[in-house]
């Protein structure tokens, strides 16, 4: 039984669609995880699911009744203690007191938390178990988590790993820690350029098969870039595409144009080194395939640059 389902999200933040006509469904009792490049919009993924975003178009739907609990990345204003946090975390479900004060108990003993410890005086790992206790506190359907090994040392995450394989509600989480990922997933969700595509693997089958879907798609691009370029040159010819019996052709390139201009590439990896030394030699700079654009999605301001300027 699916406790989520994101039907064609479409949501933009700045230049870009981070949310394409995207679809999701979250299945009950799942471990996802999301996975996608910086910037890929991750995290605002995770807002959207939670509830604290809304979309620009699409529908989100979640099965009645389900909890949902997002691990924030930071302590929020308002809450003084540790106490005061996870008290608030469970506001909107009323509890009786003495469930409110049993699920405190609780997760205090669980993380190992003083419950009348002010937040401004935790450590950063400190905090970090807090604010996931203050998830954890709710009993969620749905359990969303971005990022929950940041600052905590090994014990923790072993002891956050273990937590997780017994709980029973569904959890998207986003990390970076290749083993956390290893344990937990059962399946894999690839956000990249708007879309999320599924993968039913491993992490490493997940590795072969996404730089599979690349070739296969740069391939695809190669030839269709090629047959535009053809296509380019024969308009050029001026005269002869203007005849009336060319001009389905001509529709064709423009639909062809559009269809170029619509595509989002793959965003690049950028690597750059500074060396300082003593003034020699007349080399002042030089540049291997430099790229430049301000937006992931953005036109190339500058592609494949090769240039050397020499003093003077």
């Amino acid at each position: 039984m699916a406790e989520l389902e994101l039907k064609q999200a479409t949501l933009s933040l700045g230049a870009g669609a981070l949310l394409d006509q995207a679809d999701l469904v979250l299945e009950a009792g799942e471990r996802v995880g999301l996975l996608g490049r910086n910037g890929a919009g991750k995290s605002t993924l995770m807002r959207v699911l939670s509830g604290a975003l809304e979309l620009d178009e699409g529908e989100l739907q979640l099965r009645p009744g389900c909890v949902v609990a997002r691990l924030e990345q930071e302590v929020p204003e308002g809450a003084a203690t540790v106490g005061e946090l996870l008290g608030e975390a469970l506001a909107d479900l009323g509890l009786d007191e003495w469930e409110h004060e049993a699920r405190l108990d609780r997760e205090a003993a669980r993380f190992d938390l003083p419950l009348d410890s002010p937040l401004g005086q935790l450590s950063a790992g400190m905090k970090r178990r807090t604010l996931l206790a203050a998830a954890l506190v709710r009993d969620p359907d749905l359990l969303l988590l971005d990022e929950p090994t940041n600052h905590l040392e090994l014990g923790a995450i072993a002891q956050l790993e273990e937590l997780l394989l017994q709980f029973r509600g569904t959890v998207l989480f986003v990390t970076h820690d290749r083993a956390f990922l290893q344990r937990l997933a059962t399946r894999i969700v690839d956000l990249d350029r708007g879309q999320l595509r599924s993968y039913a693997c491993t992490y490493d089958q997940y590795l072969v098969r996404k730089a599979e879907l690349l070739a296969a798609e740069e391939k695809q691009n190669a030839e269709f870039d090629k047959f535009l370029a053809q296509e380019e040159v024969w308009i050029r010819k001026g005269i002869q595409a203007r005849r009336t019996r060319n001009m389905g052709r001509v529709r064709r390139l423009e639909e062809l144009r559009r269809e170029r201009a619509a595509r989002r590439e793959v965003q690049g990896r950028a690597k750059g080194t500074l060396h300082e030394a003593e003034r020699s030699g007349s080399l002042v700079l030089r540049t291997k395939g430099l790229t430049f654009r301000y937006a992931p999605d953005g036109p190339d301001l500058v592609r494949g640059l090769d240039l050397e300027v020499r003093r003077g």
